[in-house]
């Protein structure tokens, strides 16, 4: 039988993050926040990485958030387009394994949430302490530094081979690990993000004529909103009375350039630049939404395409990006190749048109859609895969570790 955890000690993991909303670091997104704050079995200690190249912004913060939960925030040193990726990250390892030797900690379990950064310095620390190491994929960053630098891929590889489990934050990415290092069905296994509004049935509502998108304008180009609005202005007259609003935030310039698109267009009256709503004002109004529409172009999952879904709304969405993996075998909308303006319209029409169907097909698809992103579930599978893999401590609690990394 493979070891376990004592009753009398719940599981402490490491996460190693770069995209956690710390109180250092400008906002971003809440999805890995979400998988922490479900994962009330265990405890945490989550190590926020913000990379600068300013040597005078380098800093260490310790917040303290729940008696389950603690950040460490870590300002470090790295340049800029993954020049000294391996050397950077080895540096933000042995900072980490200083500190945690300084306080004592001794994680059970290393959760890497990128692979290709943070996988790196997690998989130096669950190396050197003998833990079990996962890591989950966003195809984002992982595609760029495998594109980019195919140096890397033995390093890769070797992470992989080593990891206890492989998360599937990014579906559309499987293909390209697995190409890398081979299918390993036994411990790979999907992770969606956790929306709010997910539930077991969805009883989509009579819509009305208002196509959305939801972007942050500043990366809107990304979010693919310059060719949505060219789509839309193509497809105008195939959709008598629709309306397009994008709802969103950005700088005054950025606000300022999708705004010239839309003046372009000449279509001032039919599509809206709305600003930024609440969370919970947009998903209190999402399913009246005629569909959401969000030809992302190298998007790590999308969660607006989640909970459009649960809304009862149909989706456009970018073919090998974004949430694509995940809905294999359900008829719940389209996905198409992002840089195409002409499927973008042509995609936006069959949504229009065969509306009421793809409405009908999310209600059937409702029970699956929920076995498939449930987030009880989810949290479920993985505290599943916590004990499975953590070795005895010592009769002293000590892990038995040379502390190398601390070493010049």
């Amino acid at each position: 039988m493979p070891p376990s955890i004592p009753d009398d000690r719940r599981p402490l993991i490491l996460h190693i993050t770069g995209d956690y909303p710390d109180p250092t670091r400008t906002p971003t997104t809440v999805a890995i926040k979400h998988l922490i704050d479900g994962l009330t079995g265990c405890d945490h200690l989550i190590v926020s990485l913000t990379r600068t190249a300013d040597p005078r912004r380098l800093q260490v913060r310790d917040f303290k958030l729940t008696g389950q939960q603690n950040i460490i925030a870590i300002h470090h040193f790295g340049l800029p387009f993954g020049v000294g990726l391996y050397l950077s990250f080895k540096a933000v390892a042995r900072q980490i394994e200083t500190l945690l030797i300084e306080r004592n900690i001794r994680p059970d379990m290393v959760h890497s949430h990128r692979l290709t950064f943070d996988g790196i310095a997690g998989w130096l620390i669950a190396a050197q302490r003998e833990i079990p190491h996962v890591v989950s994929v966003r195809g984002e960053v992982e595609s760029k530094v495998l594109r980019f630098k195919p140096t890397y891929r033995p390093l890769i590889r070797r992470i992989l081979k080593s990891a206890h489990r492989i998360y599937y934050v990014s579906a559309w990415f499987r293909p390209q690990i697995e190409q890398l290092a081979g299918p390993q069905p036994n411990k790979s296994r999907p992770l969606p993000n956790i929306v709010a509004n997910t539930r077991p049935t969805v009883t989509p509502r009579p819509p009305n004529k208002s196509i959305v998108a939801v972007a942050n304008l500043d990366i809107y180009q990304k979010k693919g909103i310059d060719r949505l609005i060219a789509a839309f202005a193509m497809a105008e007259a195939r959709l008598p009375g629709i309306e397009l609003d994008i709802i969103g935030g950005g700088s005054a310039e950025s606000t300022a350039r999708v705004s010239r698109l839309i003046d372009n267009t000449g279509l001032q009256h039919r599509i809206h630049l709305r600003g930024p709503l609440k969370n919970d004002e947009f998903l209190a109004e999402l399913p009246d939404a005629l569909a959401l529409a969000l030809p992302s172009r190298n998007e790590t999952f999308g969660m607006v395409y989640t909970e459009a879904l649960f809304a009862g709304v149909p989706i456009l969405y970018g073919r090998g990006t974004g949430i694509d993996g995940h809905l294999s075998g359900l008829d719940v909308g389209i996905a198409l190749n992002p840089d195409d303006v002409s499927s973008i319209a042509a995609g936006l029409i069959d949504l229009v048109s065969n509306n009421a169907r793809y409405r009908t097909a999310i209600q059937t698809a409702g029970p699956e859609l929920f076995r498939r992103f449930d987030p009880v579930r989810q949290i479920a599978l993985y505290m599943a895969d916590i004990p499975a893999g953590i070795p005895p401590r010592m009769a002293d609690g000590a892990v038995p570790a040379s502390h190398e990394l601390t070493q010049s």
